[in-house]
């Protein structure tokens, strides 16, 4: 099967290699209010303020995820878990994420398949996602190729939308395959979406995927 064969490394290495994967849950708590950075890689705040940061159960956060009738046409749910804790060039995190959640979606077949991820991390306060993000991107700046489970994964920066607080991008390339990456952080939390393939990684999906995911994860917190 097209994941199996050149997403084995690249499902496990850069579908969800960005953060790792954590079993803990979280009580719903008020959270304390993002401090604001900036770096080469990520985008710089948004014009519009993000929804009050609150904490939401895991059953929240799971209904906040774009479900498979809010896609583009042509795609079908992927029943692979795409969890682990593998990070870019195995970086430490500062923090655990308390609640993660996250879906797999494929289009297509043989070389025009097309893989794509989104995820929500929840972290314990809006401080301790700040952190882990700044981590991530601190990573990212010196962290450009590994090999991980026999290949070699390249990472180059990408440019993303100006979404939530903060937001990155990193294309990883490897045996053939691309990864496109988007990452942000909005209050406790960091949204994820990835989109790969051989013949198209879905740049243009990536960037309407990341869009979608974070006016629902907002919506969702505004309640």
């Amino acid at each position: 099967m097209f994941q199996r064969k050149y997403f084995g490394a690249l499902g496990a290495a850069a579908m969800s290699v960005a953060l790792a994967a954590c079993g803990n849950t979280a009580t719903p708590t008020a959270a304390k209010p993002a401090a604001s950075h900036s770096s080469a890689t990520s985008s710089p705040a948004s014009p519009s303020p993000t929804p009050q940061a609150v904490l939401l159960t895991k059953a929240q956060l799971t209904s906040a995820l774009l479900s498979l009738s809010q896609m583009p046409a042509g795609w079908s749910t992927d029943g692979s878990s795409s969890t682990g804790d593998k990070t870019f060039c195995n970086y430490r995190q500062p923090h655990k994420a308390q609640v993660q959640v996250s879906r797999t979606f494929q289009k297509g077949g043989g070389l025009t398949a097309t893989v794509a991820s989104v995820g929500i991390r929840q972290y314990a306060s809006a401080s301790d996602a700040t952190e882990s993000f700044t981590a991530m991107e601190k990573a990212l700046e010196s962290c450009h190729q590994e090999t991980y489970q026999g290949s070699v994964l390249k990472y180059s920066p990408m440019s993303v939308d100006k979404l939530g607080d903060r937001s990155l991008g990193v294309r990883i390339d490897s045996d053939g395959a691309t990864v496109l990456q988007q990452f942000t952080l909005d209050g406790p939390t960091l949204i994820n979406v990835g989109t790969g393939g051989l013949a198209d990684a879905g740049a243009d999906t990536a960037t309407k995927l990341l869009r979608d995911q974070v006016d629902r994860y907002e919506a969702a917190a505004r309640k």
